[in-house]
């Protein structure tokens, strides 16, 4: 089971996007699966803490990470020489939808937040 820790920026930035209407099917609609009706940020989150994989339509891909990040990173677990890390962002409407999730996997069963947005928002 992963542990999920929200950066300082990332609270920001869901306090924001939760107020626009434009995300309310992601935090209160329906994934497009047979049978499940959650919502796909609840979708997401609960892949997360089961460690169970993120299905295609999410779109999950890697992206780099800035040197800050990966010491920000880094710094919070003191001199782990052995820790790796990957940044990875998501779409929760599908491979060319433009609501994103941008995160951090650990090899030690962390998953850092960072961002969540759209593509002008976070890029």
């Amino acid at each position: 089971m992963s542990k999920i820790i929200p950066t300082g920026r990332f609270k920001k930035q869901r306090k924001k996007v939760k107020k626009n209407p434009r995300w309310h099917n992601i935090f209160y609609g329906e994934v497009p699966f047979e049978n499940d009706h959650r919502s796909p940020w609840k979708h997401v989150i609960e892949c997360f803490l089961n460690d169970q994989e993120i299905p295609d339509y999410f779109y999950e891909h890697p992206i780099n990470l800035t040197k800050q990040q990966r010491q920000e990173i880094k710094n919070r677990f003191g001199s782990l020489a052995d820790l790796k890390i990957r940044g990875l962002d998501l779409h929760f409407d599908g491979h060319n939808g433009d609501h994103l999730l941008l995160y951090i996997r650990t090899n030690k069963d962390m998953i850092y937040l960072t961002g969540i947005g759209t593509h002008s928002d976070l890029f």
